[in-house]
């Protein structure tokens, strides 16, 4: 107010004026049995492994309007041993920094389901930890799947970054080439062990929390009670027919929720503005960012490298 309208005013008597007028926040109507049915329905599913915060984001995504309380009370009440488990967790943090969205991009492979034939691959903004792609392939051991994830990503946003940082793998070399090829400089890429990578490693972990140990816990029952055996190439082609297309609907998903989900500052310094992934992706500016680091590619570059450089085979993607 003293910014805007030039108005000094304190807290309390801001407060007092409001309870005079009769003002209060907006009160949400909600059935709590169709909630409390919603909520049973996430945890039956990925969702068990998700905090409350977590499943009020997916409720709102649903339509369904709810104070977070109301959520965290049945949460409390549906999974206490799940919540205590929550609340005992503690998470190591380090320090991050960077200038802007598009500074750099961390990419990374996660195979936690390769030994069921889905192997996941996943890119993420470094400023706005906005998830560019996360993608199900045959294998991440293949250079032309990561390169063609990578000329996708430049294709939707109509650039590529200052700076690639991959691990080591012999699966980048490909990736690599072609950022240094489209900045016309050698070190716009950076291999570095994966402790180094930390923006992409640390959302893996809460991917694993919130999604895929589901998905791991399933095939393994099927493994246990023998339906299934990881070792038959007939039945991981199987797998791959019945489960692929929803293994990806679920990475959409899952995607779609972190990027509109909202992320609070840290008290660790670990993180230095507030908002959605999206929001700060796309509109850096509200908050303190630098939007000038994406350089464009020239439609000519990108249709180079996908005809000389990467050999796309569709039934590896």
């Amino acid at each position: 107010m003293r910014i805007e309208h030039a108005i000094e005013i304190s807290t309390s008597t801001l407060k007092r004026r409001i309870k005079s007028y009769g003002l209060r926040r907006k009160q949400v109507d909600y059935d709590i049995a169709q909630v409390r049915e919603a909520v049973v329905s996430i945890c039956n599913g990925r969702g068990s492994l998700q905090g409350y915060r977590s499943v009020w984001h997916a409720l709102r995504l649903r339509g369904i309007q709810v104070p977070r309380l109301v959520v965290q009370e049945l949460l409390r009440d549906i999974d206490p041993e799940g919540t205590e488990q929550r609340k005992a967790h503690r998470l190591k943090r380090r320090q991050y920094r960077n200038p802007g969205p598009n500074y750099a991009w961390h990419c990374d492979g996660y195979d936690k389901l390769k030994p069921y034939g889905f192997s996941i691959h996943g890119c993420i903004d470094g400023w706005s930890r906005n998830i560019l792609w996360l993608c199900i392939t045959r294998s991440n051991n293949r250079p032309d799947n990561i390169a063609t994830f990578y000329l996708d990503a430049i294709e939707e946003f109509g650039g590529c970054p200052i700076d690639l940082i991959t691990d080591l793998g012999t699966e980048n070399g490909i990736i690599a080439a072609i950022q240094a090829f489209f900045r016309d400089d050698a070190n716009s890429h950076r291999y570095v062990p994966s402790p180094r990578n930390p923006r992409i490693e640390s959302w893996w972990g809460l991917f694993q929390k919130s999604c895929s140990t589901w998905w791991i816990n399933f095939f393994k029952d099927l493994n246990e009670q023998r339906i299934l055996d990881p070792t038959s190439e007939l039945q991981t082609e199987c797998l791959w027919f019945c489960f692929s297309d929803l293994i990806q609907q679920t990475l959409d998903d899952v995607k779609e929720q972190w990027n509109t989900h909202y992320i609070c500052r840290s008290r660790f310094d670990t993180v230095d503005h507030k908002g959605r992934p999206d929001s700060l992706y796309y509109l850096p500016e509200l908050n303190i960012g630098i939007n000038h680091f994406l350089l464009p590619v020239p439609e000519a570059e990108t249709n180079y490298a996908r005809s000389h450089i990467v050999e796309t085979e569709e039934d590896n993607l």
